[in-house]
């Protein structure tokens, strides 16, 4: 049976409830896959030798198109077929080293001075890691034409950065032969992330090296949601389950400020603070961690739905201030904890913080005059809004050779029939 000529991947945004910060070290964090927000991307294959990478969603308004043969594969050593944990995943900072003049080459066939900014050069870094490291001289395809689209906004802490990178990994990993479409109907499976011959895993894991590209020393959360969807709590590598029927019936409201800042810079500058004061941010840390604990406790508890909402929204409160305490509030966000405590609702901080989005438990009294009443506040200020619960699919792929790339373009993904989950 020969291979699609089209693959459409999708994975979801997510947004982190508890924890964020600590979990870089080694705490842990609660997050949850985003119902409605997700990136989308089809690959088509070509029978020419080249790569090209589409990111209209980037700002980039022409293609980037590099040779395959011009890839630096000499400086990878060798590539694991990714059963066994141990080989392949170290990451190789010389063969990134190797790429970054071969990114901007990707740019020389276009006669319109189109400029790649720092953004779309790691994009691009990120296809180019992935593809040199996978590639497979027994695959079909001599070479793809990548098409991204996303309703994720970029740089607000909503891991629109591991959708990118698991649809990456997936795409590529589905185009040179290293896993199939899995035969998986419609259904949310549960995963054992210790399983090495899960095509999930190997996802996850090739996933997880993109994010390295991206942001240098991630969590592993970010990725590990868009893989797996779903609800997790997660510290050091480590991930489990919460399938709870409780965490299905909580609404929040997700305010998007707009403001624009840098993930990779805030990690860093609490990582300056932790070293220097370590015996005052430690706590700190130690205390975020609780507060994670406390939620899996109570969201699996028997108490009744009014006292659930009150004591999520005294996490909410515990969490924001303890994040903040870390030097990474924005005065965008005391604006949206502001508004929304008008109306006697709970706000914080979701993701690194500096601006980005920010969270609020929509309580089952809260009516939906209210709501509008707060979203038509918050939007008026040039914030945008959406009501979303969590814990959707992660990773779904499709057999996409029936689709055009204008159908691909022009239509909102998701809604395209036969999606198949590989958990």
């Amino acid at each position: 049976m020969s291979s699609p000529s089209r693959y459409l991947v999708s994975a979801p945004g997510k947004v982190i409830l508890f924890g964020e910060h600590a979990v870089v070290y080694g705490k842990t964090a609660i997050a949850g896959s985003l119902d409605g927000l997700r990136t989308c991307m089809l690959f088509e294959k070509r029978d020419d030798g080249f790569l090209e990478l589409n990111l209209p969603k980037l700002g980039l308004q022409h293609p980037l198109l590099w040779p395959i043969s011009a890839l630096p594969y000499s400086k990878v050593a060798s590539v694991s077929n990714g059963n066994d944990s141990s080989q392949g995943f170290s990451f190789n900072e010389e063969l990134l080293e190797a790429l970054r003049p071969i990114v901007l080459e990707g740019n020389a066939g276009n006669k319109n001075n189109q400029e790649i900014n720092e953004l779309q050069q790691v994009a691009a870094s990120v296809f180019l890691y992935l593809y040199t490291n996978l590639e497979d001289k027994q695959t079909s395809w001599c070479g793809t034409t990548v098409h991204v689209t996303s309703n994720l906004p970029v740089g607000a802490g909503l891991g629109s950065s591991a959708a990118y990178s698991v649809c990456l990994a997936t795409g590529l990993l589905l185009v040179l032969g290293h896993i199939a479409i899995p035969d998986y109907d419609e259904k949310v499976r549960e995963f054992n992330i210790s399983d090495s011959s899960s095509p999930t895993n190997l996802i996850n894991r090739w996933a997880f090296q993109a994010e390295k590209v991206i942001h240098g020393t991630p969590s592993g959360i970010d990725n590990a949601v868009a893989t797996y969807g779903g609800a997790v709590s997660f510290a050091k590598g480590v991930m489990e389950n919460i399938f709870s029927v409780r965490f299905q019936t909580l609404r929040f409201l997700l305010t998007n400020t707009k403001t624009p800042r840098n993930t990779r810079t805030l990690v860093a500058n609490v990582r300056i603070l932790h070293d220097r004061y370590p015996h005052i941010v430690e706590p700190i840390l130690e205390a975020i961690e609780g507060i994670s604990a406390s939620f899996k406790e109570i969201i699996n508890s028997g108490v009744s739905q009014k006292e659930l909402n009150q004591r999520i929204e005294e996490l909410i409160d515990l969490n924001h201030n303890l994040v903040n305490s870390l030097g990474v509030g924005h005065p965008s966000i005391d604006k949206v904890r502001e508004i929304t405590a008008q109306y006697s609702l709970h706000s914080k901080l979701t993701g690194a913080g500096g601006g980005g989005c920010v969270l609020t438990l929509l309580r089952d009294d809260v009516t939906n005059d209210d709501i509008m009443r707060i979203k038509l506040a918050l939007t008026s200020i040039g914030f945008e809004c959406f009501e979303t619960k969590i814990g959707g699919h992660g990773i779904s792929v499709l057999d996409a050779s029936a689709i055009s790339k204008q159908e691909f373009l022009s239509s909102e993904n998701i809604q395209f029939s036969g999606w198949k989950h590989f958990n």
